[in-house]
């Protein structure tokens, strides 16, 4: 009696997917085996390549934080020098704004003066026109001579000499270092002048101002501010004073 060749057991496949994948890794593990054993200068090579990149790394790191730190320094200086340019800026606001004061009192005092002398002369002409046709030439002229002491006592005071504000810094040094500037680039204007420096302020804060003249009236100071403005240097209308260099 034959079997039915249907009912035959099937045959097992040997090379499946996963045999295949198998014997793939398998070779590339031997190639690696193979190739590290025939060169391994190269594994070397590279790992010391690995190596050297880390290194620069590090190296760029530490770069960086000492730029970081050398910057933090520079920082605080120029916030130092910001805060020092404010208080010469304020010191000579406020030294201009006072002489600004004082010479509007001085221009006051002059108009003052000068109404009270020509009052003064035009009683002692009304006083001696009066008075002349009763007196003898003797007398006249012993009268004359106390009109004269009059006059010379009523005489206004000497006003302030005025001057120019042309600088201010941090000492008498930084002043000396702007007159000389001011003589190279306006020696025209300047050559004239005498220097001489004020201070105000007090202990850490003082400020000193750098002051030339004497000129001879307030507008001959405005002329000279006129001339360093537009040369863009500074300049402001103030009483002669101070000490000299």
């Amino acid at each position: 009696m034959s079997v039915d060749s249907s009912f035959a057991p099937a045959r097992r496949r040997t090379f499946t997917p996963y045999v295949i994948l198998y014997l793939v890794a398998a070779g590339f593990a031997a190639a690696y085996l193979v190739f590290l054993g025939m060169r391994p200068d190269l594994v070397a090579m590279w790992g010391s390549k690995t190596d050297e990149t880390h290194t620069a790394l590090q190296e760029t790191q530490r770069t960086v934080e000492r730029a970081i730190a050398d910057i933090d320094p520079l920082k605080q200086g120029v916030g130092e020098v910001k805060a020092q340019v404010a208080g010469v800026r304020s010191g000579l606001e406020e030294a201009a704004e006072r002489d600004r004061i004082l010479l509007e009192k001085v221009e006051a005092l002059e108009r003052a003066a000068a109404e009270k002398a020509a009052a003064a002369q035009a009683a002692a002409a009304k006083k001696q026109a009066a008075a002349a046709p009763a007196k003898k030439p003797a007398a006249e002229g012993i009268e004359t001579g106390s009109i004269d002491e009059k006059k010379a006592a009523a005489a206004p005071a000497k006003p302030p000499q005025v001057g120019v504000l042309l600088a201010t810094g941090p000492s008498v040094d930084a002043l000396r270092l702007s007159w000389t500037i001011l003589n190279d680039r306006a020696a025209d204007t300047v050559k004239s002048l005498h220097p001489r420096y004020v201070v105000s302020g007090k202990d850490n804060e003082r400020t000193y101002g750098l002051v030339a003249g004497p000129l001879e009236t307030i507008a001959d100071a405005k002329a000279v501010c006129k001339t360093m403005a537009d040369r863009g240097m500074a300049c402001e209308v103030s009483q002669f004073r101070g000490n000299s260099f």
